[in-house]
């Protein structure tokens, strides 16, 4: 191959991406496994490095053929240190991940947010080219949240910047992986939504999977309720949304995540439910705009395997 390859990572809640992308974000090869939460943080990452060298080897590519590797996590990491500081969704707390990659892959390896990667690929290649600061919300099983701060990734003193998805949205609410009460991603992510569809509709999911999918196909036939719920839970992301606006007084919003494929009853809606909640400093001069993410669900691993132009 001519061009120069790097290897992203994308570990989710579920599924871990892994793709071998060019400098200009083509994606060369890519697979898809799930994520073995039996297992140990360090036995899944040294079982993932072998997905790697599998990887690699069926594209004839060996290690040093790949001039950078980078690592999305689906939750706090420190992209300095290459520490997962905390992952709830996957039950990992102080994971020294950069330094097992490095015993099992021979390179170092830089890890981060999988919504910041997401976010930065957005950035360089997608819809947010346009924009030197905004804010990216990752719509999914949870709620993630990735700044782009005058043209850069915004990590923050804490390194938690971004977790819009653990703003309170309802004090004392619903428990939260996390630790907390009443997250907004308990009230407005696939998993928030599905729990208040079962609780509130339980017998229209005897013989249909709990899922939020489920949910929307139920909309779109023309359930009612369903349709109802769908309002309600965009009218409380949409809440999340312009407090974050609020803060951060970014260009745009790009959603993306699963749920974002669902144009018409999530970001259509979003569009003005924000502006009704903002603040009428900026509300007033219409200038926010709200667009849907165009890399799709490949984005943090797209990211990931740039990250390396962020440094």
């Amino acid at each position: 191959m001519n061009e120069p390859i790097s290897v992203g990572i994308d570990i989710g809640a579920t599924k871990a991406n892994i793709g071998l992308v060019t400098v200009t974000g083509k994606i060369i090869a890519s697979v898809r496994l799930p994520v073995q939460r039996e297992l140990s943080a360090e036995d899944f990452i040294e079982q993932l490095c072998e997905d790697v060298k599998r990887l690699l080897v069926a594209n004839g590519l060996k290690n040093n053929d790949c001039t950078f590797y980078g690592v999305g996590v689906p939750g706090t990491a420190n992209t300095k240190t290459g520490l997962i500081e905390y992952c709830p969704n996957l039950g990992w707390e102080d994971v020294p991940a950069g330094t097992i990659f490095k015993k099992c892959l021979g390179a170092d390896v830089m890890v981060a947010q999988d919504s910041r990667l997401a976010a930065w690929a957005e950035y360089l290649l997608g819809a947010g080219r346009n924009y030197h600061s905004f804010i990216c919300v990752a719509i999914g099983t949870g709620i993630g949240g990735g700044l782009i701060s005058d043209g850069k990734i915004f990590h923050g003193a804490l390194n938690t910047a971004g977790e819009i998805g653990h703003s309170i949205f309802e004090k004392d609410g619903r428990p939260c992986n996390c630790g907390n009460r009443g997250c907004l991603e308990r009230y407005s992510s696939g998993t928030g939504m599905i729990d208040r569809a079962l609780e509130a509709y339980p017998e229209k999911f005897v013989k249909r999977p709990r899922q939020a999918e489920t949910i929307f196909e139920l909309a779109y036939a023309g359930d009612q309720e369903m349709l109802d719920l769908i309002k309600q839970v965009v009218a409380d992301l949409a809440v999340g949304i312009a407090n974050a606006v609020a803060i951060l007084s970014p260009e745009a919003v790009i959603i993306s995540g699963g749920l974002c494929i669902h144009e018409e009853l999530i970001i259509k809606p979003l569009r003005e439910l924000v502006y009704q909640y903002g603040y009428h400093a900026w509300t007033r001069k219409k200038q926010l705009v709200i667009e849907k993410a165009q890399l799709g669900p490949e984005a943090p691993m797209i990211g990931a395997a740039l990250l390396y132009r962020a440094v």
